[in-house]
């Protein structure tokens, strides 16, 4: 059955014409297209981040072309964001709301209508990111609030959806803590993980001889400038042995293996050069970033370390293109072990061999598949003799690490499959109706007791008061 959806998720979108590759922005990309694929329709309202929204596109409804969806946009600190959303409810009157993304479906669920079908997507563990986040600012002042937008989640959603198995297991542990995991959902499963997806945009999926990008659709559009190089040939030499690293350096990198690592494997390979886009994550990670500049300072190789920054998204698969392997390092801690690494879905995506350290779901699929190499966590030895090994490879190994990659990328990370559980709840949506267990009341520690009375005597029962007591 075709519905009218609203979707609250993330901007900007990954084929956006300003703004930069977020993660959040794929995120939602990822939950858009199979939805409105299906034949769905309805609103599709982006909220903006860090990024500004363009000006063609402020208080403007965009319509998408072979559908009727809409695409609005807000900004996460609009005053009157949650006005907003509520104003399309009220005209649209969707069948389903889905959030996607953390912030994005804590919106949701304090506005959501208590008879509207609601799907929550949780994308990554947002405990385990104000962990992180505290780590490095040496506090614990973040908990208070992840709490709160995780709670009101859980406490609203009917169906959830993770980033990465772990993660959906630590969101059902959270269940039970709050009363909603009871013999009447035995057989439910309310819990899904859905792996961050793989898809070839309409401004980065061309084919190098036509210079056309293909489209979901299968059409084919005219693109301009993809022949001009970013860093081959000018920031770097031509024969240079390049390593990239894509994105953000938030609060989880682990960028002393990373320096140390990647400076000695400079000291051995002499061809070696580190290509970065990204940078600092404001407000979010503001000094990683900054303590991996001040560590290539002092190196003998300082210039072999490129830095490009937030590059706009359209001259995002040149940095593949000109890349001879990519890059990721992460400390092992909670958030690499629940989260997802969007870097390396891209660089799976382009075929581009990754060097990683392990502790992400994705990271420990990687020898699986021979779509790179995995070293140890926060070991920088492993991690300079992977980047090595890399470097000495023939271009026909490399190009078969390349292939498996990209296999990996389309039989593991196809939105279609992965998101049969939406689709199908969209489909047929159901409200969950179940009133939290107490568990910590008197009034349950007294019926427990009672419970177990009946169960086992009253001599028993007595004896386990004792023990208690004593």
């Amino acid at each position: 059955m075709k519905q009218k959806i609203l979707i609250i998720g993330s901007g900007p979108l990954p084929n956006d014409k300003e703004g930069i590759r977020e993660a959040a922005g794929l995120r939602t990309h990822q939950f858009f297209q199979p939805i409105k694929k299906a034949g769905h329709n309805g609103v599709l309202f982006c909220i903006h981040n860090n990024s500004k929204i363009p000006d063609d596109e402020k208080n403007r409804e965009n319509r998408e072309n072979g559908g009727n969806w809409d695409i609005i946009r807000g900004h996460r600190h609009d005053k009157n964001l949650k006005k907003k959303i509520i104003k399309i409810i009220q005209t649209l009157k969707p069948d389903v709301i889905v959030g996607v993304n953390t912030f994005p479906s804590f919106i949701a669920s304090e506005i959501c209508p208590k008879n509207i079908p609601f799907w929550a997507d949780l994308n990554g563990w947002i405990m385990a990111e104000a962990q992180a986040r505290g780590f490095a600012e040496k506090t614990n002042v973040h908990f208070a609030n992840a709490w709160r937008q995780e709670m009101s989640i859980l406490s609203t959603a009917d169906k959830i959806s993770t980033v990465s198995s772990p993660q959906k297991f630590a969101t059902i542990g959270e269940l039970v803590s709050l009363g909603y995991i009871q013999i009447e959902n035995f057989h439910e499963e309310k819990v899904f993980a859905f792996p961050n997806c793989t898809e070839f945009f309409e401004i980065d999926n061309f084919d190098k001889n036509t210079k056309k990008v293909s489209t979901l659709s299968g059409e084919s559009v005219e693109t301009q400038g993809c022949s001009q190089k970013l860093f081959r040939g000018s920031k770097v030499p031509e024969n240079a042995f390049v390593i990239s690293w894509v994105g953000g350096y938030n609060n989880w990198v682990d960028e002393k293996t990373l320096f140390e690592a990647v400076d000695n494997a400079m000291s051995k390979v002499s061809t070696l050069y580190f290509v970065s886009t990204g940078g600092a994550i404001t407000n979010v990670a503001d000094d990683t970033f900054g303590r991996f500049k001040q560590y290539i300072a002092s190196s003998q190789h300082k210039e072999r370390y490129i830095f490009l920054g937030w590059i706009e998204t359209s001259d995002m698969k040149k940095i593949y293109e000109e890349s001879d392997a990519g890059i990721n390092a992460d400390f092992l801690c909670i958030e690499t072990e629940t989260g997802a690494r969007n870097r390396i879905n891209e660089m799976l995506k382009f075929g581009l061999p990754v060097i990683t350290t392990g502790g992400s779901e994705i990271a420990e699929e990687i020898g699986d598949y021979g779509a790179g190499i995995c070293v140890e966590n926060e070991n920088s030895e492993e991690l300079t003799d992977a980047i090595i090994k890399m470097s000495l490879l023939s271009t026909e190994e490399r190009a078969k690490i390349s292939q498996s990659g990209q296999e990996m990328s389309t039989l593991v990370y196809s939105s279609e499959k992965v998101l049969q559980p939406l689709l199908s709840f969209i489909s047929s949506p159901e409200k969950t109706i179940l009133t939290p267990l107490k568990q910590t009341s008197l009034f349950s520690f007294l019926k427990n007791a009672m419970w177990y009375a009946k169960k086992n005597g009253m001599k028993t029962f007595f004896n386990k008061v004792l023990q208690r007591l004593f």
